[in-house]
């Protein structure tokens, strides 16, 4: 690790600083585009009670029990507006940006911080999180955080700064466990601190480490036992084909940062082997891992692996370092002038990327609020909604779109937060439950023309008989179907 990167101190901090704010303008841009429903289940969580919020994690999501903790807390404050709930991962994304551009310049110079920064910003993908309602935009924040803390600690140990990373990986690890991979290129970076004859780093790590997992044990654990939620995560070629689009944001940016990526990584390990090998392994392993695991730890999903962006960025900053070990590490106006020609260029490629990541809805979501929008502008006293999907439930968005003012869902008998669960039971006598509701609501999130699919029988066979449908609102993979009872 240097010790004395090039510049004074305040020189880290003046560049961070506006990366920071940079990424925060970026993923600003565009944060009013609908949520899609793994958002909605951040906004469902907000409005349990604590006693139904502790059955809901019993059941399912208790990965995620942390981030649902913070937004509660969030929430009571700030409310749920769009801007409000995705907020904290703009921030986290903020957070990222600046922590990146330091740990660039704490591994090898200002220059490459700088680069990997702005580089970050660049990634379509970051837009994307760092404007959704879900863990993923500090799990970076805090992958990029946790390593420029060890870099600290292991330049000259201290309990404090050991404490701090402590800290920093189990958050990390509570926060999403998937980046608790992250450790094994920290493990390397210990390792070869120790074989340069800084003493102790070795020791402190592996005692930190063991800190780390006996802390993480309980929730490890308990979330294997909700294993299923996940157990739809495939690996075929199908998926290894998306990932790499689904990692940066479009295949286009993951072949213009992996070339790049390349050239950093050869220029680093003929110069600072201790600085490449780790972040390759912090790049390429965890994907890796969670490919030939899939079939017992369900973890081949690109968001998962997010926390390696920094990596990545840091490897093709690297590409734009000074080519020997010790001349030309002071940052200047020629390398300066590459840099910006690097974010352009990326920018440039990454422009479509930029724009489906902005899209509302998401490409392939139903397109709710519009859907929600019809029943608002003519729903009557009375009515009564019913969902029905093969996709993408609507009850959720639903009940987000028309602010909980959505017409009586008729067939739910007992409610999902009295289940702990995200969906109702569904009422085992639908003559009864739908009563003499005037009017039904369907709305169908199916890639059937058949808009009682995905029904159960008996309710379909009831409200074939006795309604008539008098119109239908399609929209982008969901419709509207209002069915009035028919005249005795």
């Amino acid at each position: 690790m240097d010790r004395t990167p090039d510049g004074p101190p305040w020189l880290a901090w003046a560049l961070a600083s506006p990366v920071a704010l940079i990424t925060l303008v970026v993923t600003y841009i565009g944060v009013g585009r609908q949520m899609w429903i793994d958002e909605h289940v951040t906004v469902y969580v907000t409005t349990l009670s604590w006693s139904e919020f502790t059955h809901l994690l019993g059941n399912q999501d208790l990965v995620h029990g942390l981030y649902y903790l913070v937004m509660r807390t969030w929430t009571a404050v700030f409310g749920t507006s769009l801007l409000a709930l995705r907020l904290p991962s703009m921030i986290g994304m903020a957070v990222a940006a600046g922590a990146v551009t330091l740990l660039g310049r704490r591994l090898h110079s200002t220059a490459v911080g700088l680069a990997a920064g702005l580089f970050f910003v660049a990634l379509p993908a970051v837009s994307r999180f760092g404007q959704e309602a879900r863990s993923y935009a500090w799990v970076v924040a805090l992958a990029a955080l946790s390593t420029l803390a060890l870099t600290f600690a292991l330049d000259r140990p201290t309990r404090l700064r050991w404490l701090v990373y402590v800290l920093l990986m189990v958050t990390l690890t509570y926060l999403h466990f998937a980046a608790a991979m992250v450790a094994l290129p920290h493990g390397l970076m210990a390792w070869y601190a120790w074989r340069r004859r800084e003493a102790g780093q070795i020791g402190w790590w592996a005692a930190t480490a063991g800190i780390v997992a006996v802390t993480a044990a309980p929730l490890l654990y308990l979330a294997s036992r909700q294993s299923g939620q996940v157990s739809w995560i495939r690996s075929d070629w199908a998926a290894v084909q998306r990932y790499p689009a689904e990692l940066f944001g479009s295949h286009a940016v993951f072949f213009g940062v992996a070339l790049v990526s390349a050239v950093g990584a050869a220029r680093l390990s003929r110069t600072r082997p201790h600085v490449a090998v780790p972040l390759l392994v912090w790049a390429l392993l965890p994907p890796l891992l969670a490919y030939v695991t899939v079939d017992f730890t369900h973890l081949f999903l690109a968001k998962y692996a997010l926390f390696t962006l920094p990596a990545w960025v840091l490897l093709a900053a690297s590409a734009f370092a000074s080519p020997t070990t010790g001349a030309g590490r002071a940052f200047s106006m020629p390398r300066l002038a590459g840099i910006l020609a690097g974010v352009l260029v990326l920018s440039l490629i990454g422009v479509g990327g930029q724009r489906e990541m902005r899209r509302s809805p998401l490409n392939g979501e139903p397109d709710f609020r519009a859907a929600a929008g019809v029943v608002e502008a003519q729903a009557q006293p009375g009515d009564g909604v019913v969902y029905v999907g093969t996709y993408r439930w609507a009850r959720l968005p639903f009940a987000y779109e028309l602010h909980g003012a959505e017409p009586v869902d008729v067939f739910a008998e007992v409610p999902a937060a009295q289940l702990g669960w995200l969906s109702p039971r569904q009422c085992t006598d639908p003559a009864r439950c739908l009563g003499d509701t005037p009017r039904v609501w369907l709305v169908v999130s199916n890639y059937s023309g058949d808009d009682y699919l995905g029904l159960p029988a008996k309710q379909a066979d009831l409200l074939r008989r006795q309604y008539h449908a008098t119109s239908t609102s399609k929209f982008e993979h969901v419709r509207v179907v209002l069915l009035v009872r028919n005249a005795r």
